[in-house]
């Protein structure tokens, strides 16, 4: 089976008219992510009722309610994707540090937001409730450190490629700690082997 791509973020913000920015839309992502780890939501009508009962703005009918239409369907096919190819949904490289770690900080935001929609959480082994409040933790931080934008002195260009690293490092675990949560969360599927 094809795995559907997200739809292209900047593209997205586009069909917002300036509704949405992007760390509010990372953060309706973020929502989306934490629904359907915790199973508190398997339509792109619940999804998208959700965020109107939040105030984004995404009117039935509008480009953008069709770009989140896609974003749910990828993502529902992307979080199950047995070749692990989910990603969050953010900014892309070339977008300013600054606007991406805030996305980030959005995304877990979000995230939380959904998996509390259905009440408190089961028990969770202690190593995913480390990991959920290092996703709160993100989430807290907001910047999680800018580089600065300006052109400057070789320390500058190498602070930034430490940030750029360690964003990317951020990002790429909170990846991880999403389908971890969704796989604890789900339980044991019905074709899933017993070992």
């Amino acid at each position: 089976m094809s795995i559907d791509r997200l739809p292209d973020f900047r593209h997205a913000l586009l069909m917002s008219h300036g509704s949405l920015d992007a760390a509010e839309l990372a953060e309706c992502h973020g929502i989306l992510c934490g629904m359907l780890c915790g199973e508190n939501g398997n339509t792109a009508d619940q999804f998208l009722a959700h965020l109107a009962s939040l105030q984004f703005a995404v009117e039935t009918g509008s480009a953008l309610h069709e770009t989140m239409v896609e974003a749910f369907e990828s993502t529902v096919q992307l979080l199950a994707d047995e070749e692990l190819q989910f990603n969050l949904w953010l900014p892309d490289d070339e977008e300013p540090l600054g606007e991406r770690t805030d996305s980030l900080a959005h995304w877990c935001t979000g995230f939380l937001a959904g998996l509390g929609l259905g009440g408190p959480l089961p028990t969770l082994p202690a190593e995913a409730l480390e990991a959920l409040q290092d996703v709160r933790q993100i989430a807290m931080a907001g910047f999680l450190g800018q580089a600065d934008d300006a052109a400057g002195n070789a320390a500058n260009v190498a602070e930034r490629e430490v940030n750029e690293t360690a964003f990317f490092e951020i990002v790429e675990y909170v990846r991880v700690v999403t389908l971890m949560l969704r796989e604890e969360l789900r339980g044991p599927g019905v074709d899933d082997p017993i070992h």
